[in-house]
């Protein structure tokens, strides 16, 4: 839920943008596996 509200803040916007622009860059088949390392990389570096 807190991701959810920090991606509304107006701030957020140019960084939402610029992922989605880099996203689109990616040939569609392979955009999902392009977020799930994403995602694996944040978890593995910023969980406790």
């Amino acid at each position: 839920m807190t991701l959810m509200l920090e991606l509304c803040k107006p701030e957020s916007m140019p960084l939402i943008r610029r992922w989605v622009a880099a996203l689109m860059l990616v040939p569609e088949s392979e955009r999902e596996s392009i977020v799930q390392a994403v995602e694996a990389q944040i978890v593995a570096d910023f969980s406790d």
